[in-house]
This record gives C-alpha cells, sequence and structure tokens, in this order.
C-alpha cells in the first residue's frame, strides 16, 4: 500500500510507511513535545508504536516498532490547539495536502488535541521508545 495522497512530497514520509509497512494511524499515540516558533521552524514529536496480537505475561497486548516521529513544520500559519495535560495522547492524527500547505489533525482522546497549519512540512524518524 502507498503513502496517502498528498503526501508522497513530505519528506521524510516514505521513510514512516516503510518503518510500519503501512502509513500508521497513529491511534493512542502520545504527543511527546510541541514546539512553536513564530518565525521559521516548529516542532512536534509523537511517540507511536505498532500493536501486534501477542499477549504479554500481565495480559496486554505487545507493542512493537516504537518510534517518536519528529513533525516539521515550516511557518506555521494557523492553530487551532486545546486540551493541553500531563498527558497528551491522541486518537488519530491524519495530514491533509492544502493549497497553502498541509493541515495536521489531531483528533482528540486525551489532552491536546486541535489542528496546526503550515506552508511546508517534513518528517524525522527517532527509533525506539522516548526517554521518560
Amino acid at each position: 500500500m502507498s503513502l496517502p495522497n498528498g503526501l508522497e512530497a513530505i519528506s521524510g514520509a516514505h521513510e514512516l510507511h516503510d518503518w510500519f509497512g503501512y502509513w500508521p494511524s497513529f491511534h493512542d499515540a502520545e504527543i511527546m513535545r510541541l514546539d512553536l516558533n513564530r518565525h521559521g521552524s516548529s516542532t512536534l514529536f509523537v511517540h507511536t508504536w505498532e500493536m501486534t496480537d501477542k499477549i504479554d505475561g500481565e495480559g496486554f497486548y505487545v507493542l512493537d516498532k516504537h518510534v517518536v516521529v519528529e513533525f516539521m513544520l515550516e511557518d506555521v500559519s494557523g492553530l487551532n490547539l486545546t486540551g493541553f495535560n500531563f498527558q497528551n495522547v491522541i486518537f488519530e492524527l491524519s495530514i491533509e495536502k492544502k493549497e497553502e500547505g498541509f493541515l495536521l489533525d489531531l483528533a482528540p482522546c486525551y489532552g491536546l488535541a486541535g489542528t496546526i497549519e503550515a506552508k511546508n512540512l517534513s518528517i524525522r524518524l527517532h527509533p525506539g521508545k522516548p526517554p521518560e
């Protein structure tokens, strides 16, 4: 399966797709950090993984392919965020190509949610679990 429509121009999108073998939904992913700058680059760090069908000794699903995805946002032009909390879990993260750039939609679950619009977007992967 290929990248969602409009995302092939994002630097790092193919690497994210290849990490999982599909484009992730970011279901139950955690926003680790959001750095906003008035000019230039802003960054969003999201820890996500793949849930397997295996169960561990404590009865929980085994999570695999942990990665922190760094979204580098150039020239943020719109922001609509709510719910920042001590833990920020999203239901889903979607990216839409717009005429003026990209729209990131952070669907609510618990904590931070909303939308971020930016002129340009690139992705960098940081394999493994984030430091506590």
